[in-house]
């Protein structure tokens, strides 16, 4: 059960540590939620066996950078918007290419 515990927790934070560096850092808050949860069932189970818990505080330093580096990657990255103006310009455009284009075409009936 320990060694379950241990590798699912491991395999967990190692996701989040990934997805956290990646553009899609907002997916890592579930892997650090199972990391979490993990982790305190390790430290649960090694305080109630009398073991070490060395591995527990691996565990826990892979889910804090993950999280850090997800926190600060939410608080910090900003949504770019185009410019709205430009965009209308080039809509009109092409509407005027288009009816320009429809108009230059000789229907046969």
């Amino acid at each position: 059960m320990k060694k379950l515990i241990i590798i699912l927790g491991f395999i967990s934070a190692i996701i989040s540590v990934i997805l956290a560096v990646t553009p899609l850092f907002r997916l890592a808050i579930f892997p650090i939620i199972i990391a979490l949860v993990c982790g305190g069932a390790l430290f649960y189970l090694s305080k109630k066996q009398g073991s070490k818990t060395k591995i527990t505080q691996y565990l826990f330093l892979l889910v804090i950078i993950s999280l850090s580096v997800t926190v600060y990657k939410v608080i910090f990255t900003t949504a770019e918007v185009g410019d709205i103006e430009e965009l209308e310009q080039r809509e009109e455009k092409s509407e005027e290419d288009s009816i320009e284009l429809l108009e230059g075409l000789e229907i046969d009936e």
